[in-house]
């Protein structure tokens, strides 16, 4: 129960913050990570409670978050490989 006390506060207080700091930081940094097809109108509708999810999950449980970005990263590196010997095998002639 405190756990969820904890995530639940985190949440508000980091939604919040996202809320109202939008044009001043958050935006700004959106538009560099985010490829512009990723972006509209109300992307501070959509962003600010993803960040908030994260951040809050990552305070609350960060070997989760940690494990979970390796299990990524090491899925996206096999993949690549993969794409990489698959690119190679094919026979353009």
């Amino acid at each position: 129960m405190l756990v969820t006390l904890i995530w639940l506060i985190a949440f508000a207080v980091i939604l919040t913050l996202c809320i109202n700091r939008w044009e001043a930081s958050v935006s700004g940094a959106l538009d560099k990570l985010v490829p512009s097809v990723l972006r509209s109108e109300d992307d501070r509708w959509v962003w600010s409670p993803a960040i908030a999810v994260l951040v809050a999950t990552a305070i609350v449980r960060p070997v989760d978050i940690l494990l979970t970005l390796l299990i990524i990263g090491v899925l996206v590196l096999v993949g690549g490989k993969l794409a990489c010997w698959a690119m190679n095998k094919v026979d353009l002639h």
